[in-house]
């Protein structure tokens, strides 16, 4: 058995589809992850990082106990960022503690909301990082050898039966940003073929592309109401006040090394000043500069100029490179109430003008289930999405999707001052749900809320409609 310093273990979603088929979502592990193992590596802790939806895809009959019989480890890290992992997260711990007694430490977004709750009801959990973790996961390996937990920033923690909570503070800095590596992908077990997995809901299917997702920067300066990730929230759960970015000569860094590691594309999303995207002109050319070959998916957060367009085009590989956009709905009334960067339909369409006459893929996405839309503000969404597609070849992606509600975003904080009524209000709701959604089992809700004016099931087959009517997708976007 090899002894390590920490194992760092990424949930996966389970979806039981039969008693003889499951499948696996929600597959892209947090991209502080892989530098929160290249900190303790290179501070000389041994560390391992196993994504368990990847193992079972790479063999079908793993079972995570496998891995407590190869490797042990006094300290394990589970990633609960997502709300989608709150099941899966509890059950890795709970596994984990049957097989070993390893201290159990869990972070991300999710986590971080309901770190009180978790810790009161799963004894199976020992600690949870509340906010960023890279320095806090660094200072607990080394102050939990001789039990002083107080010392570890952004900590609560259980001791001798009660909760408690390190008076120490860590929020990440520019400079501490760009001290850390988030391309090290041979620390995490199968990184090749975790590379193939291009979006949340994809598989191991042949495909010639590979997607390094990379770290620009963290925060928001907006609050769109259905998004656990906007401004409030990210001040709430890590104290940023406003968005910070890495430097642009890190950024490129990462660029290069994915393109050794022979990544093809780059996933971008962080745009959290639309009026001001200097930061990109000056970072498109230092990349052109380094004669970086590969492409991008590039999720704008609003519109851009047709400059940005052209500096797109300019700098990456044309192969799978695409401009992502939110328009959410095709209502400017309900899209002005929900969205944090508003836009009107004339300028979306003078963007996708711009988008057209660069020959730019854009993949766009709408959704159903915000605050006060009802089915005719949703009609209006149908008939932007058909003009869209009629008008616009190089719209390769046209989809729409429900809104499942997210911790922390404001529509949980306040459900009655954006007319919903929650049917998730605490973790064990999450927990629930996608323990159901494992066994094969009916929920009760799968997407945690309704409309003072649409019914969660309503809200589920507008979705449906649009993407009957309307939809187009290229193969890897229909599988995602």
């Amino acid at each position: 058995m090899k002894v390590l310093d920490c194992i760092l273990l990424h949930p996966t979603t389970h979806f039981r589809i039969s008693p003889y088929e499951e499948r696996l979502r929600y597959v892209i592990m947090p991209m502080g992850y892989i530098a929160s193992a290249d900190l303790l590596e290179r501070e000389g802790y041994d560390v391992k990082i196993f994504h368990t939806g990847l193992e079972r895809m790479c063999k079908p009959h793993f079972a995570e106990e496998e891995l407590f019989t190869r490797y042990e480890a006094p300290v394990v890290g589970i990633d609960l960022h997502w709300y989608s992992h709150a099941y899966d997260a509890i059950r890795l711990a709970k596994l984990i503690k049957q097989v070993s007694n390893a201290f159990i430490v869990l972070g991300g977004f999710t986590a971080s909301y309901f770190a009180e709750e978790i810790l009161s009801n799963f004894n199976c959990v020992d600690a949870v990082i509340c906010g960023e973790a890279e320095i806090p996961l660094l200072e607990l390996m080394k102050h939990r050898v001789n039990g002083d937990l107080r010392k570890v920033p952004n900590l609560l923690y259980r001791d001798e039966g009660s909760i408690k909570r390190s008076r120490r503070r860590y929020i990440a800095t520019i400079q501490d940003l760009d001290q850390l590596d988030f391309s090290n992908l041979s620390l995490l077990e199968n990184w090749d073929k975790y590379i193939k997995l291009t979006c949340e809901n994809d598989d191991l299917r042949p495909k010639f592309k590979t997607q390094g997702w990379v770290c620009i920067g963290r925060g928001c300066s907006v609050n769109c109401s259905y998004c656990g990730g906007g401004k409030n929230a990210y001040r709430k759960l890590t104290g940023h006040g406003i968005p910070i970015f890495r430097s642009k000569r890190k950024v490129v860094e990462t660029l290069a090394a994915f393109e050794e590691r022979k990544i093809s594309c780059a996933y971008i999303d962080f745009d959290p000043y639309p009026s001001r995207r200097q930061f990109y002109h000056e970072l498109f050319t230092m990349i052109r500069q380094e004669k970086i070959d590969m492409s991008a998916q590039f999720l704008l957060w609003s519109l851009s100029d047709r400059q940005l367009l052209r500096d797109f085009k300019r700098t990456f590989n044309p192969l799978y490179s695409t401009i992502t956009l939110s328009p959410e709905s095709g209502s400017e009334y309900i899209r002005k109430l929900n969205k944090g960067f508003y836009y009107d339909n004339a300028a979306l369409f003078r963007w996708l003008n711009y988008a057209k006459d660069e020959m730019i893929p854009v993949e766009l996405y709408f959704t159903s289930g915000l605050s006060w839309e009802t089915k005719d503000h949703f009609e209006e969404t149908i008939q932007l999405g058909r003009k869209i597609g009629k008008n616009y070849s190089m719209v390769v992606s046209n989809v729409c999707n429900p809104i499942i509600l997210e911790p922390c975003c404001p529509r949980f904080i306040a459900p009655k001052e954006y007319g919903i009524s929650l049917k998730f209000r605490r973790f064990a709701d999450f927990y629930d749900t996608y323990e159901r959604f494992t066994r094969g089992l009916p929920t009760i809700s799968s997407l945690g809320y309704e409309t003072k004016q649409l019914s969660e099931t309503e809200i589920i087959q507008l979705s449906q409609r649009f993407n009957e009517l309307v939809a187009t997708s290229d193969d890897d976007t229909k599988a995602c």
